[in-house]
């Protein structure tokens, strides 16, 4: 390999990830995914046993579906907790969704029997509270959208098609736009959130970058230094033999000495060739812009926090 070959190849790396990503691509990493999940599931669950304690004050609604939802909570709490040591982003999202479908479907059959039986009754009021929930906690930027829409959305629709008319009278005239505007805060929350991991992934990849450039250049300016006490030798040597009709031996094992010492001195640049490589691919799929992060504590040793 060429000393040009080897440039290219360690520069490729690097290029490859100034390529701009988009924030929605943004990958937490999985201790980070885990957790926002379990907040969640214990969101949930709260949820569910206080929706209970409601539903106890208010004859005629049924208790049904908010206990099969807390047995769901407290089932994804206890896969959550025994899969703790093993987390993974693609698990909890799927978690996620299991636990916001969960909750949309308990809204979705007591929002009528509230709305009918309670006289003040404020509107989808759990649903505006998951879409500020999924904006904070979602392990996903598409998963947090989908949760969001569904909370949103699935009010919406229920107002507008599902509820009888005289109980879409009784409901505040601010209803669905109040709901749609918590929806759309939702939204707009979760895109600051994975717009911010993004900058802050990006930061740690340059910090990771420039500390391994600086590793570099000192390797360098070690070689250097090693290389020219052999370099002086095989000048010497050379000028040395070119007087001479016959070269002595001494001169010749001096020589092949030298030789070996740059050959041990070009193993190191190999070294830090492969080194500086590692960590670029590193970067390279922990930063946003190679469109997988992880975890935005990425060390400048190249490791996570």
């Amino acid at each position: 390999m060429t000393m040009n070959d080897s440039a290219s190849a360690n520069n490729r790396p690097f290029q490859d990830y100034d390529q701009p990503s988009r924030f929605y691509n943004t990958r937490l990493s999985p201790r980070d995914a885990w957790f926002g999940a379990t907040v969640a599931a214990w969101f949930h669950g709260l949820g569910m046993l206080l929706e209970l304690a409601i539903i106890r004050n208010i004859p005629g609604v049924s208790a049904t579906p908010a206990v099969i939802s807390a047995t769901v909570a407290l089932m994804l709490l206890v896969v959550l907790y025994s899969r703790r040591k093993t987390p993974s982003v693609q698990l909890a999202s799927i978690i996620y969704l299991i636990n916001s479908a969960s909750v949309v479907t308990v809204l979705i059959l007591t929002n009528v029997q509230f709305a009918t039986l309670e006289g003040n009754w404020v509107p989808f009021q759990a649903a505006k509270l998951g879409c500020l929930i999924a904006a904070m906690v979602a392990p996903e930027f598409w998963v947090g959208l989908l949760s969001i829409l569904a909370y949103c959305l699935g009010s919406v629709l229920q107002f507008e098609f599902f509820f009888p008319a005289e109980v879409k009278a009784q409901v505040s005239a601010a209803e669905p736009w109040a709901t749609l505007a918590f929806g759309l805060a939702g939204v707009l929350s979760l895109v600051y959130r994975f717009r911010r991991i993004q900058l802050e992934q990006e930061v740690a990849r340059i910090q990771a970058q420039s500390f391994a450039i600086q590793r570099l250049a000192s390797a360098f300016l070690n070689i250097r230094d090693l290389m020219n006490t052999p370099l002086q030798v095989i000048e010497l040597s050379t000028g040395l033999l070119r007087n001479r009709n016959q070269p002595p031996k001494p001169l010749l094992d001096r020589i092949e000495r030298s030789v070996e010492s740059l050959r041990e001195i070009n193993g190191v640049l190999v070294e830090h060739e492969k080194e500086i490589g590692w960590q670029a691919k590193t970067q390279s799929k922990n930063s946003p812009l190679a469109g997988d992060s992880t975890p935005a504590g990425v060390k400048p040793d190249g490791s996570g926090s």
